[in-house]
């Protein structure tokens, strides 16, 4: 599950990226994402295991509560695999919409 987190930096407000829960039970929870440019999710703690589905091109930042920043270059397609725990805050930093399936193994 992910669970929302306030923001103990006190950065700056921007927009939040889109989302949208497209399925989920007791096992799964199948969440869509679209990022418009220069959106975020928001600090956030993901507390399952979960892979994520690119259908975009584009570039997300993925800064951690650590500190260190990780880019992603999106290619529509490519898949990626995520072990919990994970806080953090994902921001699209290109000029273009990233677009993401994101899949939650609840068990």
């Amino acid at each position: 599950m992910s669970v929302a987190l306030e923001d103990r930096e006190g950065r700056q407000e921007t927009a939040e990226a889109e989302r949208v829960v497209m399925f989920e039970d007791e096992k799964t929870r199948i969440t869509y994402w679209r990022f418009p440019p220069g959106t975020e999710t928001g600090w956030h703690r993901h507390t399952h295991d979960y892979v994520t589905i690119q259908q975009s091109g584009g570039r997300l930042q993925l800064e951690n509560r650590d500190g260190t920043i990780k880019v992603i270059d999106y290619k529509d397609g490519r898949t990626a695999g995520y072990s919990a725990p994970i806080e953090h805050n994902a921001s699209n930093i290109s000029d273009e919409e990233v677009r993401v399936t994101e899949i939650e193994y609840k068990i």
